[in-house]
């Protein structure tokens, strides 16, 4: 089959008129391809949609700067309108020098692309090949097997990927009957890097024994979309029996009633759902087999970027979040009405006119100073305003205060003796009379749960 830049028209039905396109231009090939094919349609008016390009510079390669030169004449020829931006890539230990690039790639697209804007990207069908093998290496489910989408969301845009079924030696027999320069980038053919080695080691002996073998592997690919597919609609009829009005909490007990293989795929697709990237294998087993199951306060399980804790009937995703200063810390009120504690929310003082604002139980009678602020008491009884002595868990407990933050709860000691706890109530003896000065002191919580992606 020859590549007939015509076909990528059908490809682009599904897009509202309204959606113009970004081309990811990279200089490479495939990207070339793409901004020959899409200017080219567009001058023979067979394309009206806008068409732009965005490259990305990494600074990985000494010729990175003049690959974003090469990228910007290209499209000045073709009067396409260019824009490129440099990101920095730091290697992190453990982490691929490839992988880092992506994801760094891809926070460009995502916030610099809006909802009327649809990314064309130039992955062909060889890259697909690569891709199913760099993930079943890796020990992917169906979802990972299905390789690259055609299409898919891309923060408030649109992705698409037009040259999937092209080989690239059909995309290079194109560009030379077009006279099109492309930059090469000789790290490509460096064999330490996984996919260069899948695409020069292995893919040629397999092409050698299997001429076939892309038609037999794109089927099996599409099959393990439609398991995925499936394995999600019965995720989301599972999760609709334990679903809370919190996205990012789950009920337990509905959950334990499933065996693990539903466990493990209502909690894959629960987690997708609400952007949060699954744990691997051993850690989604782990999941299943000891913290939904644990009646321990708390039990965690740590991921890449964030944490899955159980507490009471509910398991909960949690953010990488900073740990409250444990060490006292002193606060002037009548300077400083808003107070910043250092990964637990805020504190919030307003004066209260004599006898006015607030309920009594919750005005401090206040009248300069200054306020220490911990997160422990000597452990004895607590007598509230207007309520019986209780200890702190007991206080704590009573509370509508979710009991992952309990530990964070600040209270509030003047002269070494506990005055306030924010938010829940004054000590008896420092709740403010008629006629005496008073402030009404509040703790704006911390948002510890997942941070779900914003349709901005």
């Amino acid at each position: 089959m020859t590549f007939d830049p015509g076909l990528i028209l059908s490809e682009l039905d599904d897009l509202a008129d309204n959606v113009s396109l970004v081309i990811a231009l990279s200089g490479g090939l495939d990207s070339m391809v793409l901004l020959e094919s899409l200017s080219s349609l567009q001058h023979a008016g067979r394309l009206c949609r806008p068409v732009s390009a965005l490259h990305v510079n990494h600074g990985l390669n000494p010729d990175a700067d003049s690959w974003l030169q090469f990228c910007q004449r290209q499209c000045q020829r073709r009067g396409i309108h260019f824009s490129g931006t440099q990101v920095t890539v730091e290697l992190q230990p453990g982490e691929s020098l490839e992988e880092l690039a992506r994801r760094a790639r891809y926070r460009v697209f995502e916030h610099q692309l809006d909802k009327d804007q649809c990314l064309v990207m130039g992955h062909h069908l060889d890259d697909q090949m690569e891709t199913l093998l760099l993930r079943l290496n890796r020990g992917a489910g169906p979802g990972g097997l299905a390789g690259m989408p055609r299409s898919r969301e891309l923060g408030s845009a649109l992705l698409l990927r037009p040259l999937l079924p092209y080989r690239r030696h059909q995309l290079e027999e194109f560009a030379r009957d077009r006279g099109l320069e492309w930059v090469e980038d000789a790290s490509n053919a460096n064999r330490q890097f996984d996919r260069n080695f899948w695409r020069h080691e292995v893919l040629p002996i397999i092409e050698q024994r299997f001429p076939g073998f892309r038609e037999s592997w794109h089927k099996a690919m599409t099959l393990c979309a439609e398991a995925d597919q499936l394995a999600e609609e019965l995720a989301l009829l599972d999760l609709a029996s334990m679903a809370t009005d919190d996205p990012r909490i789950l009920q337990v007990q509905p959950l334990l009633r499933l065996d693990q293989v539903r466990q493990r795929n209502l909690l894959r697709h629960w987690m997708l759902k609400t952007g949060f990237a699954p744990p691997g294998w051993q850690l989604m087993q782990r999941l299943v087999t000891e913290i939904i199951v644990s009646d321990k306060p708390g039990a965690r399980l740590d991921c890449a970027r964030g944490s899955v804790q159980r507490f009471g009937d509910q398991l909960l995703l949690f953010s990488d979040t900073q740990e409250p200063t444990i060490g006292p810390e002193q606060w002037e009120p009548d300077s400083q009405p808003l107070l910043a504690l250092a990964g637990n929310g805020n504190l919030r003082a307003v004066g209260a006119a004599a006898g006015h604002g607030g309920s009594p139980r919750q005005r401090l009678r206040y009248s300069g100073g200054g306020l220490k602020v911990s997160y422990t008491s000597d452990g004895g009884s607590i007598h509230l305003a207007g309520r019986p002595g209780k200890s702190l868990r007991k206080i704590l407990q009573e509370s509508t205060l979710p009991p992952w933050l309990r530990s964070r709860q600040p209270l509030l000691y003047a002269d070494d003796k506990l005055v306030c706890i924010p938010g829940i109530g004054v000590v008896e003896q420092f709740a403010a009379g008629p006629g005496e000065p008073a402030l009404l002191v509040s703790w704006e919580q911390p948002d510890l749960l997942h941070r779900q992606p914003q349709d901005d």
